[in-house]
């Protein structure tokens, strides 16, 4: 799975809502664990919403090009969706009016709350999980004092592992091997210019 970079503002526009921010979030993470897909009803219970609800932000999502509606599991009176991106960022096109700039910001905080409700409840689990799965983990910071161009062999580096891992993974569920002891790791990367 390439990665894709979003820069129609429409498009982040339809993501930067917490409710499908909680929709992409959980069918990423469905797809990591080997199902293909979820219900408005299943997706619904997540987020906190009636399945009504979810469903305007399910085909706000399929609409913008996120989702799209999954082979159902053999009742034909079920929709179910599944994630068609997994590895995405979002900037806006340079010299884009600063409504672009906006909504890009806007997104970029939605998306932020997200991996820190992540975070937060995976440090509360932290102390009772096994030692195995907490030396798996890592949370890391740096100041970094670098030239453009190792900045940007830097983030050029981090990209291909991170693809690495990500092709590997999607090929696991695509091919429908993933090992039972497999975990689903979540990757968040931050790299910055302290201002």
């Amino acid at each position: 799975m390439t990665h894709t970079k979003i820069t129609d503002p429409e498009r982040m526009k339809a993501l930067a809502h917490p409710a499908r921010m909680a929709v992409f979030d959980y069918l990423a993470k469905r797809r990591a664990e080997g199902f293909d897909g979820a219900t408005a009803t299943e997706i619904s219970e997540v987020a906190g919403m009636t399945p009504s609800a979810m469903s305007y932000h399910l085909r706000t999502l399929a609409k913008a090009g996120f989702i799209e509606e999954a082979p159902s599991r053999g009742d034909a009176r079920e929709r179910l969706w599944r994630l068609i991106l997994n590895n995405f960022s979002i900037q806006a096109e340079d010299g884009a009016p600063e409504s672009h700039r906006v909504i890009e910001r806007t997104m970029g905080e939605a998306f932020r709350r997200q991996q820190e409700e992540n975070i937060s409840r995976w440090m509360e689990q932290y102390p009772h999980v096994s030692p195995e799965l907490r030396k798996s983990s890592m949370m890391q910071q740096a100041n970094l004092r670098l030239t453009l161009e190792e900045a940007e062999a830097f983030a050029s580096r981090f990209r291909e592992l991170a693809q690495e891992y990500i092709d590997l993974s999607v090929e696991r569920f695509d091919s429908g091997t993933a090992s039972d002891d497999a975990e689903v790791f979540s990757m968040v990367f931050r790299f910055f210019p302290r201002l």
